[in-house]
């Protein structure tokens, strides 16, 4: 599929799914892609309900959708889950554009991933200037498993003020308001980062790998 060609040219190394019926969807053992792409005519649905279904089962992700249609109904849908509608009826180097835009990434440079300095993770989200520091990193690893505040101050050794500061700085440098938010958006670069640079890119989020 010519997305999934664009995709990989604008930031080699994500995983993508393309999405062929809503049976597969049904079937897919693991939602661990960083993008999904789905036409929004499938055999035996609707494109109401394959946004529907897209979304629930691939909440983390950058979801894709690639369509002839032209629904404005369909098209505030699709905005209103976060998602990108493509049309069928555009150019390659339309697409192009507008797949680098969603994926926010005209401004990361993956090779300056090799040039951090001491204090900075590897994880940074597609589209912000900054990665997340090793502290941040290690307290948003805390949060997406779910724990509090005073629960991941005592595991890293820093008081609660401490944990919510790094807390607050790591929701400028993900893009988001709030802790759903941001656990979504960390899942995503630090996929992405564990994809361009394997294991050494996490190796720094348990607790006193500093």
């Amino acid at each position: 599929m010519v997305v999934e060609e664009i995709i990989g040219a604008v930031v080699p190394g994500l995983t993508t799914r393309i999405v062929e019926s809503v049976d597969q969807l049904h079937h897919i053992e693991s939602a661990d892609f960083d993008v999904v792409v789905s036409d929004l005519v499938l055999p035996n649905s609707k494109p109401a309900e394959v946004i529907d279904l897209v979304s629930q089962r691939f909440p983390s992700s950058f979801r894709i959708f690639f369509t002839a249609l032209s629904d404005a109904k369909i098209e505030r849908q699709i905005v209103d889950s976060g998602a990108l509608l493509l049309s069928k009826s555009h150019h390659y180097k339309e697409l192009m554009v507008q797949v680098q835009s969603f994926l926010k990434c005209e401004s990361v440079n993956l090779k300056s991933f090799s040039q951090r300095n001491e204090f900075q993770s590897l994880i940074q989200m597609p589209g912000s200037p900054k990665p997340l520091t090793i502290k941040q990193a290690q307290v948003m690893e805390q949060v997406s498993l779910g724990r509090t505040g005073k629960e991941i101050a005592k595991i890293l050794g820093m008081s609660p003020d401490t944990v919510n500061a790094h807390i607050k700085e790591a929701f400028g440098r993900l893009g988001v308001q709030n802790r759903g938010e941001a656990v979504s958006n960390y899942s995503v670069a630090r996929k992405l980062a564990a994809r361009l640079h394997g294991e050494v890119a996490l190796a720094h989020l348990q607790p006193n790998a500093d």
